[in-house]
């Protein structure tokens, strides 16, 4: 499997909760998919979140985001460095 970060821009009336709750429900679509959700990183400051997840294709982490109604700017294929 290859690794994608999702971009998403956040809404102005977020909240941090808001941003979590819908984390899980990307990452319950994601699982039904037999995706791999790994993580998200985001900014309340910055209006931005990013997600990370284990999958096939790129195409696929959309299909996830769309099963959970997440609004999603780019998938970007990714490598990793530790």
């Amino acid at each position: 499997m290859a690794e994608f970060i999702g971009v998403h821009k956040l809404l102005p009336d977020m909240k941090a909760e808001d941003v979590e709750a819908g984390y899980q429900s990307y990452k319950e679509s994601a699982m039904k998919m037999g995706l791999k959700p790994m993580r998200a990183h985001y900014s309340m400051e910055k209006a931005v979140a990013y997600c990370e997840t284990e999958a096939s294709s790129a195409e696929e982490v959309r299909k996830a985001h769309e099963g959970a109604a997440i609004p999603l700017e780019d998938v970007i294929e990714v490598k990793t460095i530790e």
